[in-house]
């Protein structure tokens, strides 16, 4: 019988807690698109994996709007030994709102349009480096979400994914023995949830 890696009082890590090397993706994504999608005109808000018009109202009500969410991590050929690694999938909503219906394409000169939020985010993701790997985005559509908004609003739905994420078995390996017991629950610090100075290696490989 093979003995087990860590002993059964040890329990995940707050960085493991917190996301990992999906947070870590998570952070590099935003990264990428604060510079071009200022904090200061544009609001920054976190997408549930399920929404509702309803809901969508309610996030959406200012504009314009950079929306962030995690949809999936598939792993790829490779599933050799005990690394997974694979292709983590974040899906990324840029909703703007203009006063007149024919202007949500173009634009107007104190909003941008769909086109020009689209191709921004584009030329900010796709092909960049993060820690954690490559920026890929594999789709983006202006219809998707069309009918849980009303003619003056678009948005656009981008499927961008980090390619090729995985964990670093160095660094969880250090890390485990320090962990203490926790009674059956999981205790989180208030706050943003980013976490610092992470560095996931996803060159290495396990044997």
């Amino acid at each position: 019988m093979t003995a087990r890696e860590f002993s059964a009082d040890q329990c995940p890590s707050a960085r493991l807690r917190n996301g990992g090397p999906l947070l870590e993706a998570w952070n590099g994504l935003r990264a990428l698109l604060v510079p071009y999608f200022p904090e200061n005109l544009f609001r920054y808000r976190t997408v549930q994996p399920r929404m509702t018009p309803q809901r969508w109202q309610e996030i959406s009500a200012k504009a314009p709007m950079i929306g962030m969410s995690w949809a999936g991590w598939v792993p790829g050929n490779d599933r050799g030994g005990r690394q997974f690694r694979g292709d983590a999938s974040f899906p990324i909503f840029l909703l703007v709102k203009t006063p007149l219906p024919e202007d949500l394409i173009l634009g107007t000169d104190t909003m941008p349009g769909a086109m020009g939020v689209a191709s921004t985010a584009v030329h900010a993701l796709n092909g960049r480096k993060i820690r954690g790997g490559t920026v890929r985005v594999r789709s983006v559509s202006n219809l998707e979400s069309c009918d849980w908004i009303n003619d003056r609003t678009a948005i656009v739905t981008m499927n961008v994914v980090v390619e090729n994420l995985a964990f670093n078995e160095r660094y969880l390996t250090a890390d485990m023995p320090t962990l203490t017991r926790l009674e059956g629950t999981w205790t989180f610090t208030p706050g943003d949830g980013v976490v610092e100075d992470v560095v996931f290696d996803t060159e290495s490989r396990s044997s």
